[in-house]
């Protein structure tokens, strides 16, 4: 039986891996226009990726959504695996630039992602990918704090993709079709629903899994201050 807290997984290293290749990608891919306004999705994939990609087309930007390397020259907008991005580099090297930390809340994150990779996880696979997750989400908001040139959306909020256009004054507020797209279709197995189930149980979660939430009680002492940080920034929960 596990007590809900955090182990280094094989997921940490592949991770720490691709961050630090990204990193050096970015170091030396051309920057084109560096007073150019970009828009960078941050969050994680299975978030409502593909409809803010679709949104960004549909207001005539030039959306890159692909897990490989950003090329940063070439694109206007950015999504899918925003969280091992070098989003501080991109925050440095464009400062007109905007950031979109897209999220759901946990339970169907982790039903999505399970169903995705069509593999059984162990209830400590998911208890190490909440703690990860919610440790990004400190970090982004952190950095972020009192900035207009940020959001956070829960994309399974009625009006998630207005919300984004009127933040950042796109003209269109959703694309064609409206804002689902890319809906995963593949069976969900029964043993990760058990072991979700299990994980959010032994994080004291259950209830709160169900809520789109930033600042969760893994965040322990933080919670506090990432409160304020998240009260200074527009959010969509």
């Amino acid at each position: 039986m596990t007590d809900g807290r955090r182990t280094t997984d094989l997921n940490d290293v592949a991770f720490a891996v691709i961050r630090a290749r990204m990193r050096l990608h970015f170091l030396f891919t051309p920057k084109g226009d560096r007073q150019a306004v970009k828009y960078f999705v941050i969050g994680h994939p299975r978030c409502g990726t593909t409809s803010l990609h679709k949104l960004f087309e549909a207001n005539g930007l030039r959306s890159f959504h692909d897990s490989r390397d950003w090329q940063t020259g070439r694109f206007d907008a950015f999504s899918d695996f925003g969280q091992v991005r070098p989003v501080a580099a991109y925050d440095r090297t464009y400062p007109n630039a905007c950031f979109i930390l897209n999220f759901r809340p946990l339970r169907p994150y982790l039903v999505s992602i399970a169903a995705h990779h069509q593999k059984v996880f162990s209830v400590q696979n998911f208890i190490n990918e909440a703690h990860r997750r919610a440790d990004w989400f400190a970090w982004v908001l952190t950095h972020f704090e009192g900035r207009r040139d940020f959001m956070a959306v829960n994309i399974e909020t009625e009006g998630a993709l207005p919300a984004v256009a009127d933040h950042f004054g796109l003209t269109r507020p959703e694309p064609e079709g409206g804002s689902r797209h890319n809906m995963g279709q593949r069976p969900r197995l029964a043993q990760n629903a058990a072991n979700i189930e299990a994980a959010l149980d032994a994080l004291g979660l259950a209830d709160e899994a169900a809520q789109g939430v930033l600042v969760s009680r893994l965040h322990g002492p933080r919670q506090a201050a990432l409160a304020r940080a998240r009260d200074s920034v527009r959010v969509v929960e």
